[in-house]
């Protein structure tokens, strides 16, 4: 019994050895970049272009400020005092997250010194050139504090593991590994939520007009993709793209082919709340080749199938994730209070009513509005045929009933 716990505490040794080593190795030579760009960029640039309000913020973000720490964290690795080093360098993990807080800024901000000045654009030019900097530009060396933080978890946690429990050093490793870890979340969260905020700008663009307003605090963008949806009436099956977020599903329509400038956008159809969503598949429920899933709204219902039995299993997993996340969500803060949903559409714009009557738009009494078809080419507006009297009236006396939403499809 004795010599398989002395077994196991000199793998954990040879392990934990082997880890401190490497530790080591990549302190150095990322304390090395460090310098690195902080003469080539920050210095440099302040007796260049001290006059700049970019050279006195700097265009590094806290990167001269992480260095002096990470040299204090090398000269403890070197000692091999990883426990202690550790637990002082977790006094200024707020440097790592205010660099990754400012990180966006910072790029903006040299985006546009680039496009204003030449002699800004020249320098930087100029440093990326450098043999020292391996072709890197300024933007990927700026991630090399963020990279490196997330590697800083995964060394602790081999080091964790590889110390034993009732030694002195372990409790410090945990708390290192408890501080580094929160900082890497909150890295990995910023990420995620420029990400979204990307996808949501990329959307926006895709929308012909400016009268859907997709980017919004708190929505995020789940999934997007064609489908072909089924009318009542029995005629041809329509494609339609859906773009699926955490509160609402956006069904659009492609553009004329031929329109001078919205040939490769998407006009909104209608815009569903999934607060009042029922998501079922019809078909598609064993291997087969596509399959049919109807979407229940309160005086909706929509039929949408696709010949993909892969992408269709897709879709109906993301409809009913998002419907039952949402409803949790509405659950929850219908205890703590109201919840305010952001609009779809700025309110300060109306769609008239004879055009409303005539494409059929979607009318939500709700905060979430729908343009529908009053963004259609007018192209195809001189293609359509004028309406009979009586179905005319017959719109106009059934829009004026109720005051819920109606949404028609087309």
């Amino acid at each position: 019994m004795a010599s398989a716990v002395r077994d196991q505490r000199c793998r954990w040794e040879r392990k934990k050895g082997r880890t401190a080593r490497e530790l080591l190795e990549t302190e150095r030579a990322y304390v090395e970049e460090l310098e690195l760009i902080t003469k080539l960029y920050d210095e440099v640039f302040r007796a260049r272009c001290g006059n700049l309000k970019l050279a006195q913020e700097g265009i590094c973000g806290t990167i001269p400020s992480i260095v002096k720490v990470n040299r204090s964290l090398l000269m403890s690795l070197e000692r091999d005092m990883a426990p202690s080093g550790f637990q002082n360098f977790c006094e200024y993990l707020h440097l790592y997250k205010k660099h990754a807080d400012c990180m966006e800024a910072t790029r903006h901000a040299i985006q546009a010194q680039l496009k204003k000045k030449k002699s800004f654009a020249r320098f930087m030019k100029l440093q990326e050139l450098r043999p020292e900097l391996q072709g890197r530009t300024l933007e990927q060396q700026l991630e090399l504090p963020l990279q490196r933080v997330m590697g800083y978890r995964r060394y602790l946690l081999d080091l964790v593991e590889n110390t034993f429990p009732s030694s002195s050093d372990c409790a410090q490793l945990h708390g290192a590994l408890r501080a580094v870890s929160d900082v890497c979340d909150h890295i990995e969260n910023l990420q995620q939520q420029q990400d979204n905020d990307q996808q949501l700008q990329r959307v926006q663009r895709l929308l012909k007009g400016r009268r859907i307003r997709i980017a919004s605090p708190g929505r995020l963008f789940l999934r997007e993709g064609w489908l072909s949806l089924v009318p009542p009436s029995g005629e041809d099956v329509k494609p339609r793209m859906l773009f699926l977020f955490s509160d609402v599903l956006l069904v659009t329509a492609p553009c004329h082919p031929l329109h001078p400038f919205n040939a490769h956008k998407f006009c909104c159809r209608a815009v569903y709340p999934l607060g009042e969503c029922h998501v079922e598949r019809v078909l598609g429920h064993t291997t087969s080749r596509g399959g049919l899933i109807s979407l229940s709204f309160s005086r909706e219902k929509l039929l949408f199938m696709s010949s993909d039995q892969q992408d269709m299993n897709g879709w109906y997993e993301s409809l009913v994730v998002a419907v039952r996340k949402h409803h949790t969500e509405n659950t929850r803060h219908t205890r703590t209070g109201p919840l305010q949903r952001p609009p779809l559409m700025t309110k300060s714009q109306n769609v008239p009513a004879a055009r409303a009557l005539k494409r059929h738009h979607v009318d939500l009494s709700l905060d979430v509005l729908s343009p529908s078809a009053s963004q259609e080419d007018p192209m195809c507006k001189r293609l359509k045929t004028s309406e009979r009297p009586e179905e005319r009236s017959l719109e106009s006396t059934s829009s004026n009933e109720g005051s819920g939403w109606k949404c028609v499809v087309l």
